[in-house]
C-alpha cells in the first residue's frame, strides 16, 4: 500500500509569491503578498545583526516572553494569547488543522487572502467562495451574502 494524501490537498494550486504582472508596466508592486517595495525596516535588519550570534539556535516555541511583553502592554492574559510562525499563514494552518473535517464548509469571501482555500482543501474540507460586492467603485466583503452561504 503506497502512501495517499488526504483528499482536497492534491487540489491545491501552488502559491506563486513575489511576482506580478502589468501589461503596459515595467516594474508593477505587488502589495498583496505583504511584501515591500521599500525593502527591509532598517529597525528589522538591526535586530537582525543583534540577533545574528544565535541564528542556529530554535526559537522559544512557546514564545512565552513576547505573550508576556503583549500581555502586559494590552492588560491581556499571557495564556490566552497565541502567537508564532512567520506569519499568520502558520496560524491559520493551526486551527484549520484543528477544526477543519472532511465534509465542513468554510466560507470565504473569493478574493480573501489565499491561505483560507488552501488550509481548507488541505483538510478535506469544502471551500465556499463568496463574491465580493462593488459599491460606488470600492470592492467590499459582502458580509449578507457570506451569512446567506452558512448550512448546517
Amino acid at each position: 500500500m503506497s502512501p495517499t494524501p488526504k483528499p482536497g490537498i492534491l487540489e491545491v494550486s501552488l502559491y506563486v509569491g513575489g511576482r506580478a504582472s502589468v501589461p503596459g508596466v515595467a516594474e508593477p508592486i505587488k502589495l498583496s503578498a505583504n511584501e515591500s517595495p521599500l525593502g527591509p525596516s532598517p529597525k528589522a535588519m538591526e535586530a537582525l545583526r543583534a540577533a545574528a550570534h544565535d541564528l542556529e539556535l530554535y526559537p522559544d516555541g512557546s514564545t512565552k516572553k513576547l505573550r508576556e511583553a503583549i500581555g502586559e502592554v494590552h492588560g491581556l492574559d499571557p495564556d490566552r494569547i497565541v502567537a508564532g510562525g512567520e506569519g499568520s499563514g502558520p496560524l491559520l494552518t493551526m486551527l484549520a488543522n484543528a477544526y477543519l473535517q472532511p465534509g465542513d464548509e468554510a466560507i470565504i469571501s473569493r478574493h480573501a487572502f489565499l491561505v483560507y482555500e488552501i488550509v481548507t482543501r488541505a483538510n478535506s474540507a469544502t471551500p465556499v467562495l463568496i463574491p465580493e460586492r462593488t459599491t460606488n467603485s470600492a470592492i467590499k466583503v459582502d458580509v449578507e451574502a457570506m451569512l446567506a452561504a452558512v448550512t448546517p
